[in-house]
């Protein structure tokens, strides 16, 4: 839905696996867009949050 030139970063929050997802703007640049968290079980992610709250973003440090 937004094209390509996406990139995703590893990131940890609250013990739990993360990605921090950048998207490139109008002009190239890549933009915070969202910290997904996952929770993680034995037959694989079974629950996936997404934030894409500015104040989450800083309190990781994002």
């Amino acid at each position: 839905m937004r094209g390509t030139g996406w990139r995703m970063e590893p990131a940890e929050a609250n013990g739990q696996p993360a990605l921090a997802a950048y998207c490139p703007d109008e002009a190239g640049v890549l933009r915070l867009h969202t910290l997904q968290v996952f929770t993680v079980t034995p037959s694989g992610i079974s629950h996936n949050v997404v934030f894409q709250d500015p104040e989450v973003f800083e309190a990781f440090g994002l």
